[in-house]
C-alpha cells in the first residue's frame, strides 16, 4: 500500500477563483487587505519557525503511510475538509484519516502552519494563482489511528513538502496594525472576565469538538452553512459551555454574529479580531492581561457576502468590542510575523 504514496500525482488548472483559506473556529474565514502596506513595509527579515513549541509537544517530524491526489476536474464541484482547518484546537478523532475535496492548496498550507487571519493577504500574495484557485481531491492515512490535530498538521506539512515541492520562510515586516488595548486599565467589560479557577472545563459538553454542519475546508463555506451557527450549549451567565475553541453561537438577528470561548488566553482572542471583524489589518495583543479569559461578543456581521438590512439594530464591531469587552482598537504600525511561500509545484500526472 506504501507504494501508492510515490506512484499518485496530479496536476490541473481551472479559471474558477476558488476561496482560498479554511478555518473553523470562528467561520474566519476571510482573506484581508494588508497587501499595499505590507509589501512596501521597510523592513523585512528572516525570522526561526515561531511553531517550535507545538511541533515538538506533537513529535515534531510526521508522515501519512498512504496518499492519493487528484485534481478537482469540476469547477463547481463542493469543498470539504473532513478536519476543521482553524488554527485552534477544534477537532474529531478520523482514525487517522484526512480527507479533502476540491481544496485548494492554500488552504492546506494555512492548515499546516497554523496561518491565522492576520497573516493571510501577504501570505496569498506569496502563492501563485493556480494553488489559490486549483481544488485537490485528497485521501491520506496514517496507521496511527488516534492522532491529535497538531499532529495531523505536521503529516499534512509532509505532504506538501514531498508532494508539492513546498518551501516556505518566515518574515518580520513593520505594517500598519491595530493595537487591542483595554479602555480602563483593570475594567472588563460584562463580556470579558477571568477564566474561573475551579473552572476544570471537564465533561463532553466543555470537550473541544467540531461544530456542527460545518466541515466545510474552504475560506467561506458554501452559502447552505454559511450563516448557519452551530447549536452549542450556553451557560447561564451567557459564555458557552465548550473551554479552549471559539464558539459560533445563534444570533439575536439573522444580521449579527454571536461569538465566544472560554479559557482562551487573550493572545487567541485578539487573533481571531482581523477576520470577525473585517478590519482589514492585523490585530495585536496589548491589553496587559495574563492568564485565560472566559469571553463573548455579539455584533452585526459586516464581512463580504452578508446582507445587513438598513435599519439594522445594533453594534458595529468596534462598538462592541467596548461596550461588551471593554477593548478599543488603536491604529499604529508594528513587527508583525509573516509566512512566506518561496515555492510551490503542481504535482506530475501519471
Amino acid at each position: 500500500m506504501k507504494a501508492w504514496v510515490r506512484q499518485e500525482r496530479a496536476s490541473g488548472d481551472r479559471p474558477k477563483l476558488a476561496q482560498v483559506f479554511a478555518f473553523t473556529i470562528v467561520d474566519v474565514l476571510l482573506v484581508f487587505s494588508l497587501g499595499a502596506a505590507a509589501q512596501s513595509a521597510p523592513k523585512a527579515q528572516t525570522q526561526p519557525d515561531p511553531n517550535s513549541g507545538w511541533e515538538t509537544a506533537a513529535g515534531r517530524h510526521q508522515e501519512f503511510d498512504v496518499i492519493s491526489i487528484h485534481p478537482e476536474k469540476d469547477a463547481n464541484a463542493d469543498m470539504g475538509v473532513n478536519v476543521p482547518l482553524g488554527g485552534d484546537d477544534t477537532y474529531s478523532d478520523t482514525s487517522g484519516v484526512f480527507r479533502a475535496t476540491n481544496s485548494p492548496l492554500a488552504g492546506l498550507i494555512s492548515f499546516a502552519y497554523k496561518i491565522s487571519t492576520a497573516q493571510r493577504d501577504v501570505f496569498a500574495a506569496s502563492l501563485p494563482q493556480w494553488a489559490q484557485n486549483q481544488g485537490f481531491n485528497i485521501e491520506a492515512r496514517t496507521d496511527n489511528q488516534h492522532v491529535t490535530k497538531d499532529q495531523m498538521r505536521l503529516m499534512v506539512r509532509s505532504m506538501l513538502i514531498e508532494r508539492f515541492g513546498l518551501k516556505v520562510h518566515y518574515e518580520t515586516r513593520d505594517v500598519s496594525v491595530y493595537a487591542a488595548e483595554m479602555i480602563k486599565p483593570g475594567v472588563l467589560g460584562p463580556g470579558l472576565r477571568p477564566h474561573p479557577a475551579d473552572d476544570s472545563c471537564s465533561g463532553p459538553a466543555a470537550a473541544v469538538a467540531p461544530r456542527p454542519g460545518r466541515g466545510v475546508g474552504v475560506d467561506r463555506p458554501p452559502a447552505s452553512t454559511i450563516d448557519r451557527p452551530a447549536p452549542n450549549p450556553v451557560l447561564p451567565s451567557g459564555f458557552p459551555i465548550r473551554c479552549g475553541t471559539f464558539v459560533r453561537m445563534p444570533p439575536s438577528q439573522p444580521y449579527m454574529r454571536h461569538e465566544g470561548g472560554r479559557e482562551l488566553t487573550m493572545a487567541q482572542i485578539v487573533s481571531t479580531f482581523t477576520g470577525m471583524g473585517n478590519l482589514g489589518r492585523p490585530v495585536v495583543d496589548r491589553t496587559g492581561l495574563t492568564g485565560t479569559y472566559d469571553w463573548v461578543m455579539e455584533f452585526i456581521d459586516e464581512r463580504e457576502g452578508h446582507v445587513v438590512p438598513p435599519d439594522a439594530d445594533g453594534l458595529n464591531f468596534a462598538r462592541a468590542l467596548e461596550k461588551q469587552v471593554g477593548l478599543k482598537l488603536v491604529s499604529t504600525k508594528a513587527p508583525f510575523l509573516f509566512l512566506i511561500v518561496d515555492r510551490v509545484e503542481r504535482p506530475t500526472e501519471n
